[in-house]
């Protein structure tokens, strides 16, 4: 009867005795930014692998070394946006289990306001991270004309080997070098274009180093900072005092196209790694702030 004329029953008392709880946005966007970015993350491993497995199986390094280069980096850049996208994911996770009671929420938080925001830029840290992966490599083209060539034959099969090598170039450590070279043979007698070879087969090397017929052309990568040249392998003819050749004169033109593959690879390491440190710092100052809620 005391119930009926007023009073509060017990289950009303219960229910106000339980704190409603508080998810901060900061916590939600956290958790699904990193499931964005870690499947990201997963497409770019797949994509790559499917490329890589139209030349070799993935992993292999059989192939020009300036590709395999390339794959490599794209699928190590996937794996630190998976990595990073799952920091992100499981950080806001806990973070979201954390979140203040909402009675004790406008006491605890407004006073630590700024410490909200380290999941936001967290976010915006990673998130560039795993952009930094689309960013085409910086490059740059070195043009040659027929004047920057000249014929020379090396000891090989034929006995001998023709190629046309070109003047020196400057290429850094790790640099992929990409040739577009073209070979074209005309008439002496009439000027008419014989034949034209568009990516011709290249080699790089050092100045005073051979082509090595084992090693893979038209896409090399410098070893060491320094001079290079490159070689292009002249095989119309026998040699060039070889009928027909004898009567054509061939000239070689084009471009080195040198890239810097690995130019954001440590950009993109230190970003995420920044990202991943503020999460941790979240979780911590989360972890402090929900004891020090508790101990009143």
């Amino acid at each position: 009867m005391e119930a009926s004329d007023g009073g509060p029953s017990a289950t009303s008392i219960v229910a106000r005795s339980r704190p409603e709880y508080r998810i901060s946005p900061g916590s939600s966007i956290t958790w699904f930014s990193g499931l964005l970015i870690s499947a990201s993350g997963l497409l770019l491993i797949g994509i790559t692998s499917l490329q890589w497995a139209e030349l070799q199986p993935p992993g292999s390094t059989l192939g020009p070394p300036s590709y395999v280069q390339a794959l490599t980096l794209r699928i190590t850049e996937g794996i630190y946006t998976c990595i990073f996208g799952v920091v992100l994911s499981v950080g806001g996770f806990i973070l979201s289990k954390r979140d203040a009671p909402e009675e004790d929420a406008g006491r605890w938080l407004l006073s630590q306001r700024w410490r909200s925001l380290l999941p936001y830029v967290a976010v915006a840290l990673i998130l560039i991270a795993s952009l930094i992966s689309a960013l085409p490599a910086p490059q740059r083209t070195v043009e040659f004309g027929s004047s920057d060539f000249h014929l020379r034959s090396v000891p090989g099969d034929g006995p001998y080997e023709n190629y046309f090598i070109s003047r020196p170039f400057a290429a850094f450590e790790g640099e992929a070098v990409y040739p577009g070279l073209s070979i074209t043979w005309t008439d002496n007698r009439t000027g008419a274009i014989v034949e034209q070879q568009n990516g011709a087969i290249t080699w790089v090397t050092a100045p005073s180093a051979f082509p090595a017929p084992t090693q893979f052309a038209t896409g090399n990568l410098a070893p060491a900072d320094g001079s290079y040249v490159a070689w292009v392998q002249y095989y119309l003819c026998e040699t060039p005092a070889t009928p027909p050749c004898s009567n054509y004169t061939a000239s070689v033109t084009g471009s080195l196209v040198i890239a810097n593959q690995m130019a954001y690879v440590r950009l993109q390491l230190a970003l995420g790694a920044a990202g991943s440190v503020l999460i941790a710092v979240a979780l911590v100052q989360s972890g402090g702030g929900n004891r020090r809620i508790t101990s009143r």
